[in-house]
């Protein structure tokens, strides 16, 4: 069975990226990351999947409770994992 384009919902998600595109600069170096692989997976109109609606979501939420904060992008939220090594 094939499922029909949503263009409500593409239309809806597209002001997501855009709204999200629109915080530039304050976006953490995982949220840019995330902005940019969506904006390629949706440069041609699909259906979005009900997760990327929800990442859009929630990075959306995190700019608005950093902007009571001292966040700075630049070196705030790197994607480092420091890890102790133990013996082999």
């Amino acid at each position: 069975m094939r499922v029909m384009f949503n263009m409500a919902a593409y239309a809806s998600f597209k002001h997501l990226i855009d709204e999200v595109g629109e915080a530039g600069d304050s976006l953490m170096p995982n949220e840019l990351e995330t902005y940019r692989s969506l904006v390629m997976k949706y440069a041609e109109p699909l259906s979005p999947d009900p997760i990327d609606v929800t990442c859009l979501d929630v990075i959306l939420r995190n700019i608005e409770i950093r902007r009571g904060y001292d966040f700075d992008p630049a070196t705030d939220g790197g994607r480092v994992i420091d890890l102790p090594r133990g013996k082999k």
